[in-house]
């Protein structure tokens, strides 16, 4: 649509004469005598012919055409049906009364296997986020770990999705289900937290297409992977969230198992429940 736009304004701007015949200026416009098989020069007056010089289209004039293109196909595609995409979300309602806590990754299962026994010890929920690969590698511990607790897609491997093909990031989220359901013999929740929180338009709209209707973040993150980060710490930035919180942790340094303890108790002493994500953020 554009293309032939540009190349009707760079023709005329090579080959269309802006003719000046009033105004002219005399460098534009000059008379020379006529050719005559007639009577003498000497006794007959010369006929004038006017001749025209072509004048290149101005600079301003060809910028302002383009521009005013640029801007009717801008207009045009913006008009055009969008395909759906899947929401973002990084937080529940207020009146959730509850915060999600949520644990990704699993590189270390046995801080894994300490964090979902305390969250069942204080009868509380954790949403596991877990790499398909780690399930992989010891599935009989992943069954008992995971066992009762909601879980959710974080890719197989941990891959940026952003940087992958449209064939890799659908492998990354379906295989990932697949061995989920392979080890625990049950489906996880449709929802995705692509690995490192990154994403655009494409991975919204391949995840969309694979039936995520929403992209899981987070709004309150407790830094827990970062190496020398305290115990003290953790607890102060998990217990910093409001009702309908997504708090982010994960499922790997022993510090963040050693928090947990103290996490549960303080939002219990606040009188706001540790629900699912689900329950969190909403059906």
């Amino acid at each position: 649509m554009f293309v032939p736009f540009v190349v009707a304004i760079l023709v005329l701007a090579i080959s269309a004469p802006a003719l000046a015949l009033e105004g002219a200026s005399p460098a534009a416009v000059s008379a020379t005598p006529a050719a005559s098989s007639g009577p003498p020069a000497s006794s007959m007056p010369a006929a004038p012919i006017l001749t025209v010089q072509a004048d290149p289209l101005p600079l301003q004039w060809l910028f302002d055409r383009l521009r005013q293109g640029f801007e009717a196909s801008a207009a045009a595609l913006a008009a055009l049906p969008q395909p759906p995409m899947a929401e973002v979300v990084h937080s529940g309602p207020r009146s959730s009364g509850a915060v999600a806590l949520t644990f990704d990754d699993g590189y270390n299962s046995k801080a894994c296997a300490r964090i979902a026994d305390t969250l069942r010890q204080h009868d509380a929920v954790g949403t596991f986020f877990v790499n398909g690969n780690y399930l992989k590698r010891d599935p009989e511990t992943w069954q008992r770990i995971l066992e009762g607790m909601p879980v959710a897609n974080h890719t197989r491997s941990h891959r940026d999705l952003t940087g992958e093909s449209d064939r890799v990031v659908t492998k990354q989220l379906r295989e990932n289900e697949r061995i989920h359901e392979q080890v625990l013999g049950r489906p996880m929740l449709k929802l995705l937290r692509p690995s490192y929180g990154a994403y655009d338009d494409r991975v919204r709209r391949i995840a969309y297409q694979l039936g995520y209707e929403r992209l899981v973040l987070w709004n309150v993150d407790t830094h827990d992977w970062e190496p020398g980060r305290s115990v003290h710490s953790i607890v102060r930035l998990a217990t910093s969230a409001r009702p309908g919180s997504v708090i982010l942790m994960h499922c790997g340094r022993d510090a963040t198992a050693k928090a947990l303890p103290a996490i549960i108790r303080d939002y219990r002493e606040r009188g706001i429940e540790l629900a699912g994500l689900q329950e969190v953020i909403g059906p």
